[in-house]
Parts: structure tokens; sequence; C-alpha cells
């Protein structure tokens, strides 16, 4: 008799984990799987009431088997860092040209309204992420006002697109481990969205962190026409690349 009911209570418990892992090792055309364990419930043939004695094995048998915790991924696997806007610049470089010839100088453009958040993993191993870098573009300046008007107002138009996001997606060459104040160089990968445009963008990183903060710069080459507008030109007389060094030195604190 203990023989039928445990067979009973075995194929009903093997019937709902099967169920619970869905149906994708049923063959087509199958009769669902929980039916074979109905059919052998109800043709054991019927057992007498347990004794007293009985009661607490029976209770056993059909008490629920408890659910293993799944591996625990819960936040505070990363230390966070939010960047400092005021100890942290954002900056445009591109050369300018008279009549097709270099100028002297490089246009530079820069401003610290710069936020976002960087991530270290526990493990003494630089993760590379960046949840989000925002830069104010309307409040880029540089040593000319008229150059700074234009670019609000007409080429890069920030009055109207007023930011420029970053969000990686990935990191290349992350050393395997870390030792507090060293300074490491990697790669990081991600989408830039300037305008309306949005383009995969690769930034050369160096950086260290020592306690509770992070330093360090991340430099790229951009194309201005990849993000849908096209480089200064005043009649043709002064012109400037398309080709703009985009750099950003900053410093960030871990979040309390």
């Amino acid at each position: 008799m203990y023989r039928r009911i445990w067979m009973a209570t075995l194929a009903v418990a093997f019937a709902g984990a099967l169920a619970a892992c869905g149906s994708s090792t049923s063959q087509p055309g199958a009769a669902p799987t929980a039916a074979p364990a109905a059919v052998a419930a109800t043709s054991a043939p019927a057992a007498t009431a347990p004794t007293a004695a009985d009661a607490p094995n029976a209770a056993a048998a059909d008490a629920p088997t408890p659910a293993v915790a799944a591996p625990s991924t819960a936040a505070g696997s990363a230390r966070t860092f939010t960047i400092v806007p005021e100890q942290t610049e954002a900056s445009y470089q591109v050369q300018e040209k008279f009549l097709n010839r270099d100028l002297p100088n490089m246009a530079l453009g820069k401003t610290n309204a710069v936020t976002g958040e960087l991530q270290v993993s526990l493990d003494g191993k630089p993760s590379g992420k960046v949840t989000k870098i925002t830069v104010d573009l309307r409040t880029l300046t540089s040593d000319q006002s008229r150059r700074d008007n234009r670019i609000r107002t007409q080429w890069l138009e920030s009055e109207k697109y007023q930011f420029a996001e970053f969000t990686s997606t990935d990191a290349q060459g992350i050393p395997d481990s870390y030792t507090e104040g060293q300074e490491v160089s990697f790669k990081l990968t991600g989408d830039m969205k300037i305008r309306e445009v949005t383009k995969p963008v690769t930034f050369d990183v160096k950086g260290k962190l020592q306690g509770d903060t992070i330093t360090g710069s991340a430099t790229s080459k951009i194309l201005m026409k990849d993000f849908g507008f096209d480089p200064p030109d005043v009649a043709g007389m002064l012109t400037v690349e398309d080709r703009v060094t985009v750099t950003i030195n900053l410093k960030a604190e871990e979040a309390k």
C-alpha cells in the first residue's frame, strides 16, 4: 500500500517539475506531460484510510517540496561613482582653415556641465560600465563668442538639441585584476547621441581608483557629418575640418 502511494506521489511531483520547466521537451502532438501522472494516480487501487500511525508519513509525503532560492544577483555587486561636474570638463578640438590652409591654432571649446555615473565591480576588476554621461552643449565656450553663438544657433544648433549623451555598451582591454591607485588604459565603446542621431563611438580611456574617487580621461574622434550637420563654413574663406576630437577629463566620487 505504501509503495503505491509513494509511486503516485512521485509521478505527480515529476509531472509538476516538467510543467515548471515548460513544454520544450514535449514532442509535437504528444499528450500534456501531466496526463500520465493523473492516470497513474487514478488507476492505482483505492487505498484504505491511513491509521493514526501513518498520519505523519502521509503529511510528509503531501507537503510541497521547498523551493530552491535562485542565486542572488542583488544590487550592490558593483560600486557606483557619480561625476563631480565642477571638477570635470568636456571639450572639443577642431582644426580651422583659412582659404583651405591650416590656421596656427585649433578651435577649442569646453564646459563643466557634465553629469553621469561609472561603475567598478567589487571583485577588484574595473567593469568599464558607464550608465550614461550627458554634456550640456549649450554651455560650450571658446575664445570667440561669435563662434560660440554660431555653434548654438546655426551649426550644432545646441539651443534646439541641448545635450550630447554617451552610454557604454562594451569595454576592451580591461585588466584581469586591479590594484588601487594603479592607472589603467582600455577602450570603451558605446552609443553617442548628438542632435537626433545616435552612432557607435569608441573612447580611449585612462583612469584610476583611489579610495572613493575615480579620476581619468576619455578621448575619441568623431565626424560632424555622421551626426547630421556640416562642418562650419564662413563664405568659403573660413572652414573647419569635419573631424572633431572629443575629450572628457573627469572626477567621480562614490555614491553614499
